[in-house]
């Protein structure tokens, strides 16, 4: 996935971006796996990583979807397996 992390932000980028993707209460935790991509733009940087999402229950990939929708700064799903 990508994920736009503002300029000025606290911490370093994986750790923004884990704050960023546990941030939905539908989310119960996330690891950043792999930093894939760094893309410097004028007022943020794009990361693109792979991540492992746990929720509590089990989903199919549209309510994944739906639930990924509520995170902050998230441009873009590549894909869920």
């Amino acid at each position: 996935m990508t994920i736009r992390i503002p300029c000025g932000a606290d911490g370093d980028l994986v750790t923004d971006a884990e704050k960023r993707l546990s941030r939905p209460e539908t989310i119960d935790n996330v690891t950043i796996d792999e930093l894939d991509s760094i893309e410097p733009q004028l007022s943020a940087t794009h990361i693109t990583v792979e991540i492992t999402v746990l929720w509590a229950t089990a989903i199919g990939e549209e309510e994944v979807r739906d639930r990924l929708a509520g995170v902050s700064g998230l441009e873009s799903v590549r894909r869920i397996a």
